[in-house]
C-alpha cells in the first residue's frame, strides 16, 4: 500500500477561481473507492501504485472535461515494501 499527495489545477481559463473545475477531480476520488483525505492544498489517497496512478490519469481527463485548457499535476508518492503505510500512521508521532 502507498500514499499520494495529488495536487492538480488549470491555468488558461481565464479565471483564478478552481472550484468549478475541482468538482468533477472531488467526484472522480470520492468514486474511486480508495481512502482519500481532502486538504486545503492538495489530497491525500491510500491505495497500489496501480491504484493510485489510474486515479491521477481519471482526475486529468475530469479536470480538461470541465474546461480546463492547461493543467498541472504534482504527485508524491511514499510507497514502502517494509512495513504498511497509511495516512494515519504518516501522522503519527
Amino acid at each position: 500500500m502507498a500514499v499520494a499527495e495529488l495536487c492538480i489545477f488549470h491555468l488558461g481559463t481565464g479565471s483564478p477561481s478552481v472550484g468549478e473545475y475541482l468538482k468533477p477531480v472531488i467526484k472522480v476520488i470520492e468514486e474511486s473507492g480508495l481512502k482519500y483525505q481532502l486538504c486545503p492544498m492538495g489530497t491525500v489517497v491510500e491505495g497500489s501504485i496501480d491504484e493510485i496512478l489510474e486515479l491521477v490519469k481519471k482526475c486529468h481527463e475530469a479536470i480538461l472535461k470541465a474546461g480546463a485548457k492547461r493543467v498541472v499535476i504534482s504527485l508524491r508518492i511514499d510507497d514502502r515494501t517494509d512495513k504498511e503505510l497509511t495516512i494515519e500512521g504518516k501522522v503519527k508521532l
